[in-house]
């Protein structure tokens, strides 16, 4: 495959905090993309399922199964960059659920499950106010005031200006290259959430989610449909 081809024909991309509209149609794009090989556009296609912002195609599966298709799929990307990428966002995704449970009330995090090398710290440490994280994860300060606050709008903006943030860094890095490709991809899938994503919205999710789960419901580790306060 001839990236030096392909990168300069994707269109560019406002800053997400700019982004206004997407310089074409996801239909052009993807007839670009269609310049990609076999194996390339399989890997993508599993990128953006484990990336995807709102639960499709999952929302029958336990927390349980849920992380054993996370490993299965990322597990099946080639490209080690990219890997190590997602497998950074799946692991914001499992901090900010811990949060959440926590914030329904859950006491003890022996039964939690969630992805990366931080869960038995998770566990270990559930007492902890950020599990004893946030020199690590910085970021999980201002997640917790937002989680706690029902500040659902700052909370998506977080996650979705940190996970951005890493994609538009990845693309810079490793220009000319399948990471590359599969970074502005995946920036776009961001956008065309953020494009359709809006306050009402997300609020109706949050105190919605925040309603049942204090009920005594089990609350999935990714929401069906995830606005504001999904990790």
């Amino acid at each position: 495959m001839n990236y030096y081809t392909l990168v300069p024909a994707l269109p560019a991309l406002a800053p997400l905090a700019k982004l206004q509209e997407l310089p074409c149609s996801t239909l052009k794009l993807e007839q670009r993309l269609g310049m990609l090989g076999d194996a390339d556009r399989e890997q993508l296609a599993r990128a953006l399922h484990l990336c995807q912002r709102e639960r499709v195609g999952d929302e029958a599966l336990s927390d349980a199964d849920e992380i054993a298709l996370w490993h299965s799929e990322l597990a099946a990307i080639a490209d080690p960059v990219l890997t190590e990428v997602i497998a950074d966002y799946l692991q914001s995704r499992t901090l900010v659920a811990a949060l959440r449970y926590r914030l329904a009330g859950q006491r003890d995090g022996g039964s939690f499950k969630g992805f990366g090398p931080c869960v038995w710290l998770i566990r270990r440490d559930w007492q902890l106010p950020l599990f004893g994280l946030e020199r690590r994860f910085p970021w999980l300060v201002k997640a917790r005031e937002a989680l706690e606050a029902g500040e659902s709008r700052a909370l998506e903006q977080l996650l979705l200006e940190r996970f951005w943030n890493r994609l538009w860094r990845m693309e810079q890095e490793q220009a000319f290259s399948f990471a590359a490709v599969a970074a502005y991809r995946l920036r776009w899938a961001l956008a065309e959430y953020r494009l359709r994503w809006s306050a009402e919205q997300a609020q109706e999710y949050f105190d919605r989610w925040v309603g049942s789960t204090l009920q005594g419901l089990e609350l999935p580790l990714t929401a069906k449909r995830w606005t504001g306060s999904e990790a």
